[in-house]
């Protein structure tokens, strides 16, 4: 009987053994919550589809992708900072230009990154040094980088304009079938920094001055009565804008990745016969970064997804055009030969209208004092 009962007490306590350690190893897989812009499906599948299992495999991390504005998440971590929250809610976000100079001067970043990776060398190394023209300091790592680019439905647009006077010549004579982004969204700021560099070809040097930057508000008060709604009404962002082209309410659209159109062509979102060019030949060209949070009670975690996102696997991954079409950060001078092929074979072949040159972004400044700017010269007169 005694005998019975130390069995039945020994099998019991096995049993619950066994619960206890598989609970503890599920707790030990901590899950890093990935704070993103959530308004390219082609980018959130390529988080939930690809990286994310990839993690999983390799390092045992769950990713949990947060799809909020920028703007919002930034706000929570203020509020976090300003309530004094060490154990904060967010391990991982995705940022560049004004975030970024927000987050470094408000102190919301966890500190120098780039010492804690393998291997920084893989990087262009010119990504490492600012942002927009703010020193970056190793307080965020480069996950890739985009040239600003038009979409345009040729089935719709037989002859395109790739300069800005075919372009204002199309749209006086196609009212209601262009617009663009309001600007407080990235891309809507992008599509008016693209004009300075339209309207003053070969002048501008740094940040505009203030004369530079009032011919493209000039023109986009000239061109607003022919707008979309005669422009008064602005998409509130790509998303909206990226929805109006596939429905062809519009026949351009616009963004930061001279790739972007594949993914949407081969889902059928985008007609097929959409093509991309950049105005006047030139193309504003940005680079986007991954940062960690001065209280993510995962920083350790969260290097991991870092680690991960920036390999050559995963670069690669997200160049292909039916996955993201995302431009690679790593230098093609570390790479093995068979490696540079991969990634030059992925950047060539799209269609494109024409070629163009890179310019330099401007500075967090004076994206923010655009998108002012913009409300007292082209929205309220």
């Amino acid at each position: 009987m005694k005998v019975g009962m130390i069995i039945k007490k020994f099998i019991g306590f096995a049993l619950l053994l066994l619960v206890l350690t598989g609970c503890g190893s599920e707790s030990e897989r901590k899950s890093v919550q990935f704070y993103m812009w959530g308004g390219d499906e082609n980018i959130n599948k390529y988080i939930d589809q690809t990286v994310a299992p990839y993690v999983l495999k390799e390092y045992d991390i769950d990713i949990k992708r947060v799809a909020m504005e920028t703007n919002d998440f930034m706000s929570k971590l203020q509020n976090e900072k300003s309530v004094g929250r060490k154990d904060g809610s967010i391990d991982l976000i995705w940022i560049n230009g004004a975030a970024f100079k927000q987050a470094k001067d408000s102190e919301l970043l966890s500190g120098d990154l780039l010492s804690d990776l393998e291997n920084t060398q893989r990087f262009e190394q010119v990504l490492l040094e600012t942002d927009s023209g703010e020193p970056i300091e190793g307080l965020e790592i480069p996950w890739g980088k985009t040239s600003f680019a038009f979409q345009v439905n040729t089935d719709n647009v037989k002859q395109p304009p790739l300069t800005i006077d075919e372009l204002t010549q199309w749209i006086q004579n196609n009212p209601g079938r262009f617009t663009y982004p309001d600007a407080a969204d990235f891309t809507g700021n992008g599509f008016i920094r693209q004009l300075m560099y339209s309207l003053n070809l070969d002048q501008i040097n740094g940040d505009p001055t203030l004369k530079q930057r009032q011919k493209a508000y000039e023109y986009l008060s000239e061109i607003k009565p022919n707008l979309w709604r005669q422009g008064k009404d602005y998409p509130k962002n790509l998303q909206q804008l990226d929805q109006m082209f596939g429905s062809s309410d519009v026949d351009f659209t616009m963004g930061f990745n001279e790739r972007r159109a594949l993914p949407f062509i081969e889902n059928g979102t985008f007609n097929k016969s959409t093509r991309t060019f950049a105005l006047n030949g030139q193309a504003v060209t940005n680079a986007h970064y991954l940062t960690i949070p001065f209280n993510s009670p995962n920083k350790e975690k969260a290097l991991q997804v870092i680690e991960a996102l920036t390999n050559y696997s995963m670069q690669a991954e997200k160049l292909k055009s039916d996955v993201w079409g995302d431009g690679s950060v790593l230098a093609l001078d570390q790479l093995t030969g068979e490696q540079q092929e991969n990634l030059e074979s992925k950047s060539t072949g799209y269609h494109y209208l024409n070629e163009w040159e890179n310019q330099s972004d401007f500075s967090a400044e004076m994206i923010q004092l655009i998108e002012e700017e913009w409300r007292d010269y082209v929205v309220r007169p």
